[in-house]
């Protein structure tokens, strides 16, 4: 048995090496004499039964893995079905260049990988730079310390390549008006400076397009920001009783109504009841589809849809009577094809059902304006992953409608803990998922309960670079509980109930994720609170820092 086993392993890399159709002369002899006896990692024919594990390309890139549509989708075939591993290199096209695979490069969709053909000789792959984790996360002396109040530098030209406006211009300086800003901050000629505290660093005005005034940022890095930089130096965490009228951030005029109502789940915190999940959350503070989830009762969830062809592109958010939160890759992702403009999509709000058209309930409106963040970066790793849409005519708040809380500083010192509990809704449409796994979709709305992560185990967890904008959320390996957000429900909210005004913040977007639901890999979220003066500024079209 174990001869005929040898015989037949001879004669599949004889014939893999050409054996039957070359001369028999010296130089094709030991050609076939090397190919036969070659070991380790090596294909023959077009490598179509490959079944080696590289994982790394011609080029040195890392593979994507074939389940994960992170950062390119694949629709060309179903990977599951074929039982594609990992993130090893094999060849399910027939492709004449031997195993590939897609990358993890967002600029880069696919390449040939790095295993040699059986008797040619063994080409490495570019080594990559050895990096320890921790090391990708020193910042250059030249960083800006804070968040860049202290820069005096003469830099006068935004990220997006504009020119920065004069400070003392009449345009500027209606903007700026009896506004709240740092008086140790001088603003000089057209310099870019951080006189709001912004957490994104030093900004500017600029003339945007159709010469309408709005803001960008300059191309400084700060220094590192962690999220424990919001726990007091006692080490303990700071309780507030909030009063019923809640002070205002947003300007009423350009934000709309939302501040006040927020939160406030018409059928449960307004006649003081519990929905039937909320207590996990609230235990957890004191002591996708979504997956493993359940269903939801009622959330601030809203849809966003695709003109043509109608399908549900992503989840969203209602943030006032006037405004949608998203993520900026829900709208502008290039590895995706996606560039979506007001034409292509709308808002549909008050829904429960994935399918059906909710009469009396859902209300669909179109939207008039989109705002990606200046600095979101799809390159690499999707940091500053936000985007807020502007709905054409405001909605009413109903009982199925109503808006989340925008997370304040003391919010963010509150609750923003490893091992404190969230909340995650969404469809788990896989169309638009991160994950390619062909899963049966739910009809109705699903949540969970996530807890969030220690940023270093985040950061320990993935290979991509993990910035102070990010957190990520889920159960560790060896937890009991599972779940994660994945397949569609990018864009939604991550929510967490304040114990103290009993309302609903939302704390983070959903953002990405590697796979779903896989041991040692946890959903990355958009860190909300690093983005509200951004937000401000671009709704308001000016600023002030949030001392609330």
């Amino acid at each position: 048995k174990e001869i005929l086993l040898q015989v037949f392993f001879f004669f599949f890399f004889f014939t893999g090496c050409g054996g039957t159709k070359l001369f028999r002369t010296p130089a094709n002899i030991n050609h076939l004499r090397v190919c036969v006896n070659t070991e380790g990692d090596c294909y023959i024919n077009n490598g179509e039964n490959y079944a080696g594990s590289m994982s790394v390309t011609k080029s040195g890139k890392s593979c994507q893995y074939w389940k994960s549509n992170f950062p390119h989708r694949i629709q060309e075939f179903n990977v599951t079905q074929l039982k594609l591993p990992e993130n090893f290199c094999r060849n399910p096209d027939k492709s004449n260049q031997g195993p590939w695979c897609f990358t993890r490069d967002p600029t880069v969709r696919r390449e040939a990988c790095s295993v040699p053909k059986c008797g040619e000789a063994v080409v490495p792959p570019p080594r990559p730079p050895t990096v320890k984790p921790e090391e990708h996360y020193l910042k250059t002396k030249d960083c800006l310390d804070g968040n860049g109040e202290t820069y005096t530098g003469d830099m006068f030209v935004t990220l997006g390549g504009r020119t920065c406006l004069q400070w003392s211009a009449a345009e500027v300086q209606a903007f700026i008006k009896g506004k709240e800003l740092l008086p140790q901050v001088q603003l000089v000629k057209n310099h870019c400076r951080n006189p709001d505290g912004d957490m994104e660093g030093p900004w500017c005005y600029v003339k945007g397009a159709g010469g309408n005034i709005t803001i960008d940022y300059c191309d400084l890095e700060l220094c590192d920001a962690p999220l424990d930089k919001f726990v007091d130096e006692s080490g303990g965490r700071e309780r507030t009783t909030l009063e019923d009228k809640r002070k205002a951030f947003f300007n009423l005029r350009s934000f709309g109504n939302g501040e006040q109502e927020c939160g406030v789940r018409p059928m449960f915190e307004k006649v003081n009841k519990e929905d039937k999940n909320e207590k996990e959350l609230l235990m957890s503070y004191t002591g996708s589809r979504i997956v493993g989830g359940d269903e939801a009762e009622v959330a601030s969830q809203v849809m966003l849809y695709k003109r043509s062809p109608q399908e549900l592109l992503c989840g969203a958010s209602l943030i006032s009577d006037e405004w949608i939160l998203t993520a900026a890759h829900c709208i502008l992702y290039p590895p995706w094809n996606k560039n979506f403009t007001i034409n292509d999509i709308f808002v549909r709000l008050g829904k429960h059902s994935r399918t059906k058209y909710e009469r009396g309930t859902e209300k669909i409106v179109a939207i008039d304006e989109i705002i990606v963040h200046p600095k979101y970066n799809w390159k690499e790793n999707l940091n500053r992953d936000i985007a807020l849409l502007h709905m054409k005519k405001p909605v009413v708040f109903t009982n199925e409608i109503h808006p989340v809380c925008l997370p304040t500083k003391n919010i963010a010192k509150n609750l923003m803990f490893a091992g404190y509990k969230g909340r995650v809704t969404g469809w788990g449409n896989l169309r638009e998922s991160w994950s390619s796994n062909p899963t049966n979709l739910p009809s109705v709305l699903q949540q969970i309960h996530l807890p969030i992560v220690d940023q270093s185990i985040c950061r320990n967890s993935t290979s991509v670079i993990i910035t102070d904008n990010m957190f990520c959320a889920g159960y560790q390996p060896d937890d009991t509980k599972r779940g994660d957000a994945c397949e569609g429900d990018s864009g939604g909210p991550f929510v967490m109930k304040s114990p103290t005004d009993k309302r609903w913040y939302q704390i983070g977007i959903v953002s990405w994720g590697e796979g779903c639901d896989r041991d040692g890999k946890y959903g990355f979220y958009t860190h909300l609170f690093r983005m509200r003066c951004w937000m401000k500024k671009v709704i308001d079209k000016t600023g002030s820092a949030d001392e609330e």
